[in-house]
């Protein structure tokens, strides 16, 4: 997941301007909502698995665990859903010798229950780690602390998942380490090899399923999204070089409707980028900012909603996209709330419902950036 301090955006940018027009699309669909608040028409699943492409969200656990209003929404709007922390090293490895699949195993059931896909993620990042790892890794230690883990947890879910996130955000230029790496623990202790060790360790514990590099901060034409892009591709074409089993990126498209520098043309190249070194591409965390716009919901909305159209228009275009996932389904639960609040208080409107489970325009103008996608085979 992205983090507030990790990109600087264009000071006082407001409003939305593309430098690229906009693909043409047909209106979405309108559907009707019962009474009792449940979505009575086809959900965003629909539309994607009408072009062979696939629809998700990110779940916290809290929600399905006591917000059975929320998760009723879930199996409609979704065919995949991946945890926001279930999976990270903080809550499935909390001490040195013990591993807790509690949080993990209760999406599992949840989503067998009602017969929908599970993303992992992620198997390495530099945040959400345990104290007793920040505090007991060492490069002697290091590589056996790394494989075990994995070899563990995929292990778990071993044929169960439809993707692992192997690693997330290790690209940060700002570091001035080779290859753009971020200075994390791991390329500390390990240098950049932790990364081949991780996605071999994946492959090995779980080789169903597609191992992914997950990134932020690629997705506008400013100067830091541009060292982001030409180093999370110099990482994947290194990886590649020396036959690190990676077979995919993620994107994770947290977006901002007050940036002006979305540039359809650069999006439409970097994915096409990452799709020539043979790789498939994944939307893994899309939301959409609105604290740097004006109070008023309507224009809020209509701003989100064209901004995420915009963004979508030509990376769905390339088929080797497989599919996109929201990082949560309602506003009545975003992390955006948390990291990035509103001058004036307001809580932020940056996912396709709103905070009483009713479809918003974000919500229409991802139908419509599916629908108008190329057709594809079935997703990964």
């Amino acid at each position: 997941m992205y983090s507030p301090t990790r990109r600087s955006l264009l000071a006082g940018a407001t409003g939305l301007a593309l430098c690229g027009a906009a693909a043409p699309s047909r209106p979405a669909t309108r559907p009707s909502v019962a009474p009792n608040g449940a979505p009575s028409g086809p959900g965003l699943q629909s539309h994607a698995a009408r072009r062979g492409l696939f629809f998700g969200a990110a779940i916290d656990n809290g929600l399905l665990e006591t917000d059975a209003a929320y998760m009723s929404h879930v199996p409609t709007e979704c065919g995949v859903v991946v945890s926001e922390a279930a999976f990270k090293w903080a809550d499935i490895h909390p001490t040195a010798d013990g591993f807790s699949f509690d949080r993990a195993d209760k999406l599992m059931a949840y989503a067998k229950r009602h017969e929908l896909r599970v993303r992992g993620h992620a198997l390495v990042w530099h945040e959400a780690n345990p104290a007793w790892l920040e505090q007991t890794i060492t490069p002697a230690n290091a590589e056996g602390l790394l494989t075990r883990h994995i070899a563990t947890v995929a292990g778990h879910f071993s044929g169960r998942l439809m993707h692992w996130d192997v690693a997330n955000e290790v690209v940060y230029p700002e570091d001035n380490l080779p290859l753009g790496l971020r200075n994390t623990l791991w390329l500390r202790a390990l240098g950049p090899r932790y990364l081949d060790i991780a996605f071999h360790a994946a492959a090995a514990a779980d080789p169903g399923a597609l191992r992914v590099l997950n990134e932020y901060g690629t997705d506008y034409a400013i100067p830091s999204d541009e060292r982001k892009r030409a180093a999370l591709l110099g990482v994947v074409a290194d990886l590649k070089s020396r036959n690190v089993p990676i077979q995919a990126v993620g994107l994770q498209a947290h977006l901002d409707a007050s940036q002006i520098a979305l540039d359809q043309s650069v999006l439409a190249k970097f994915v096409g980028d990452i799709a020539a070194m043979g790789l498939k591409v994944i939307v893994t965390e899309l939301d959409v900012r609105d604290n740097g716009l004006p109070a008023d919901t309507q224009s809020r909305d209509e701003a989100v909603a064209a901004h995420a159209k915009a963004w979508l228009d030509p990376v769905l275009a390339n088929g080797a996209v497989l599919g996109v996932l929201t990082w949560g389904l309602s506003d009545r639960r975003s992390w955006l709330n948390e990291k990035f609040q509103r001058p004036d208080k307001l809580p932020q409107r940056p996912l396709p419902l709103d905070s009483e489970l009713r479809r918003k325009k974000l919500w229409a103008s991802i139908g419509e950036a599916l629908d108008a996608a190329p057709m594809r085979g079935t997703p990964l």
